[in-house]
């Protein structure tokens, strides 16, 4: 893996107990490094970012000098071709010098001023193994280009901890999440997952397999990088083979709402035609909101049925 690394040559004065990793591709972090820089002051937490290939010399020079300005000790590993998000987050987890590592991604904006405490508090705990802190869209603005993705976020995603703790690790995601270094060492992300989707959930499922205990807290971070209808509509048609991936790995999948509709999907005739049909219908922004969204959760369930096909 080619790569080229920048440090900012701050020693930390004590021993890690936090290394915050951020993975991004073709985005610029800095306003999460901005937000990070208020709260790491003072703390024994690192921050290591990687550019899975964006090859963009603007944004590396830019990232360089916001981890220049920092005073806790931070790194920009610079991947020269893209490797995918699981190699990414595995490429994260070798650099970590902590034992306890948050994934936190480039495009979130923590919630709460006391965000890296909070962290830290169940970084500091021994019995801490796998700790998903939630995702909400608090801070992102109303508008018409993200708000069909902020209404499919707030039915799918925005939920408390007491709600995703039923689900386990089919709630987990890694735009938010803690793990001991020692779990991840035995459990990496599997980078045979490719494009978008699932990869968390997978790695989440496999290692709650072995045993290792899955936690949910209210640590909430606003998801920035929400997309505009088009792209949202994209990235579901491109999860279905990821999608078929995890389910056939996973067992425990089959008993999803989401799978279930799949597969009922996979005798519906003329999939073809009402994707098209769906595809206008969710990018016609004169019709509601909610019948845009019901389209959107349908044309990727016809997608992931096309997958299981």
């Amino acid at each position: 893996m080619s790569e080229t690394i920048f440090a900012n040559g701050v020693r930390a004065e004590r021993p890690l107990e936090l290394s915050i990793a951020t993975p991004f591709f073709r985005n610029d972090p800095g306003q999460l490094i901005e937000i990070l820089s208020r709260q790491m002051t003072g703390e024994a937490v690192e921050l290591i970012v990687v550019d899975d290939g964006s090859q963009d010399r603007s944004v590396t020079a830019a990232v360089e000098a916001s981890l220049q300005n920092l005073n806790v000790p931070a790194s920009l590993i610079t991947l020269h071709d893209n490797q995918g998000r699981s190699a990414a987050r595995n490429r994260l987890i070798a650099e970590a010098k902590a034992s306890v590592i948050l994934f936190l991604d480039s495009d979130m904006a923590p919630d709460s001023p006391s965000f890296v405490a909070d962290w830290l508090k169940l970084a500091r705990d021994p019995t801490t193994e796998i700790v998903y802190g939630g995702f909400s869209t608090l801070q992102v603005p109303d508008c018409a280009a993200l708000a069909l993705a902020k209404m499919v976020a707030e039915k799918s995603d925005c939920s408390s901890a007491s709600e995703r703790q039923s689900r386990g690790a089919l709630a987990v995601a890694t735009s938010n999440l803690l793990v001991r270094k020692a779990i991840l060492n035995d459990t990496p992300f599997d980078a045979g997952f490719s494009d978008w989707g699932w990869e968390d959930v997978d790695w989440a499922l496999r290692a709650e397999s072995k045993g290792y205990g899955v936690l949910h807290a209210d640590i909430p971070a606003t998801h920035l990088g929400l997309d505009d209808a088009a792209t949202l509509l994209d990235k579901f048609a491109k999860a279905g083979p990821n999608f078929r991936r995890i389910v056939e790995r996973h067992p425990s999948m089959a008993a999803l709402p989401g799978t279930k509709l799949a597969q009922t999907l996979t005798r519906l005739p003329a999939r073809t035609w009402i994707k098209s049909v769906l595809k206008a219908m969710v990018l016609s922004e004169a019709l509601p909101l909610a019948i845009r969204a019901l389209g959107a959760r349908l044309w990727r369930a016809l997608w992931a049925a096309d997958a299981l096909s």
